[in-house]
């Protein structure tokens, strides 16, 4: 071979392989702690998925809330965050935790006592912003979260979460600064898929007022949201 040829071959390698070595130590994860910090505040805020709705008008409107949390009466864990979760129009309120767990983000997800209402508690002042633990349920659905250059991705495939109904919810998020991907994909006792419709949530800047065209938009969803709703409250999963 050319010895021109060679040289120039094994300069090209020599770029290439400090080209990728430089990519893959500018890509190395940052620590647990940091991760967990990061994903809490891409986390938290006011989401909704009108952007979606626009696109496929079968999807419900949805907004989520999310804020920072403090539990009274419970010992504190250390590098746990705590975050409350409001959904609304299908209606869903949670405790997320995010904690450090091996090499990955472990997150906990918890349901309330049904007579302990927490409805608008990210509205509330900051000093307010607390949750009792004795009305968290002690039963959980957990995911690990895996960190990406530019989200977090989960699912807890293929065992899920058992439901009220005997069968399984199967959870797959990512979490990006600004949005929130997420699909549950609820099985019944006998294993057939019974919905599993992708949710697109995207951040907001602020809570929206009432105005003609959010009332045009909750009106062209009204019949689909309903009737989804309604399967939710049949099948609604434990998580």
């Amino acid at each position: 071979m050319n010895p021109v040829k060679v040289c120039t071959l094994t300069a090209l390698f020599s770029a290439f392989t400090f080209v990728q070595a430089t990519r893959a130590t500018a890509i190395t994860a940052p620590p647990l702690e940091t991760q967990v910090k990061q994903v809490t505040q891409w986390f938290t805020g006011l989401f909704d998925n009108s952007q979606q709705v626009v696109t496929n008008p079968s999807v419900p409107f949805i907004t989520l809330s999310s804020c920072s949390v403090e539990l009274t009466n419970a010992d504190p864990r250390i590098g746990t965050k705590n975050i409350y979760l409001e959904q609304k129009s299908i209606n869903r309120f949670r405790l997320y935790s995010f904690s450090q767990e091996n090499s990955a983000v472990n997150l906990s997800i918890r349901a309330f006592d049904p007579n302990y209402s927490v409805t608008g508690l990210c509205n509330r002042p900051e000093s307010e912003h607390t949750l009792d633990s004795s009305k968290v349920l002690a039963t959980s659905c957990n995911l690990e979260l895996l960190w990406e250059p530019a989200d977090y991705i989960g699912n807890n495939s293929p065992n899920g979460c058992p439901t009220s109904s005997g069968g399984k919810v199967i959870s797959s998020v990512t979490v990006s600064q600004n949005s929130i991907d997420s699909l549950d994909k609820i099985f019944g006792a006998n294993g057939n898929l019974l919905f599993a419709t992708p949710i697109e949530f995207r951040r907001v800047d602020s809570i929206p007022e009432p105005s003609l065209t959010l009332g045009i938009l909750a009106l062209g969803v009204w019949g689909t949201s309903k009737t989804i709703l309604g399967k939710y409250k049949q099948k609604s999963p434990v998580k």
